[in-house]
């Protein structure tokens, strides 16, 4: 997969949500600690330990013990799964037309002035970083 280990295999919907938790907890976490982080979805202590069983087969949890406790850490950060996300969406939905996306996204998704400003200043620090580097000379 674009940027993530060729190992990991495609998570659900309902696996990216454990997930999420798994990220959101101070790592190593528990199963109680990830079951905290999905009290919203209502699901069994038994549903949560089956789908990080399911994630550790896919590569996409490592689990341990620690005491007479199983705990769990990502094996890939969230951000790299996002960024992963992001790119996939990005050539399924735009042909990889970064332009078209941003445009769609801006257009449609009601952002404040605000949230554009912040999003410009980030394209002109990463425009400003590729300058930086056409400009270095390694031999110069």
């Amino acid at each position: 997969m674009y940027g993530l280990p060729d190992r990991l295999r495609p998570l659900s919907a309902a696996e990216e949500q454990v997930m999420l938790a798994v990220w959101a907890c101070r790592e190593p976490a528990t199963r109680r600690d990830i079951d905290e982080k999905l009290r919203s979805k209502g699901w069994a202590p038994a549903t949560v330990l089956n789908f990080l069983y399911r994630l550790e087969e896919k590569g996409w949890v490592k689990s341990g013990k620690q005491g007479n406790h199983n705990i769990y850490a990502a094996t890939v950060t969230q951000r790299a799964y996002g960024v992963w996300s992001m790119r996939q969406r990005l050539d399924t939905l735009f042909g990889g037309d970064l332009a078209a996306a941003v445009r769609a996204l801006v257009s449609e998704s009601g952002c404040g002035q605000s949230e554009l400003e912040q999003a410009m200043k980030v394209l002109e620090e990463k425009h400003l970083e590729a300058e930086e580097y056409d400009l270095y000379d390694p031999y110069g």
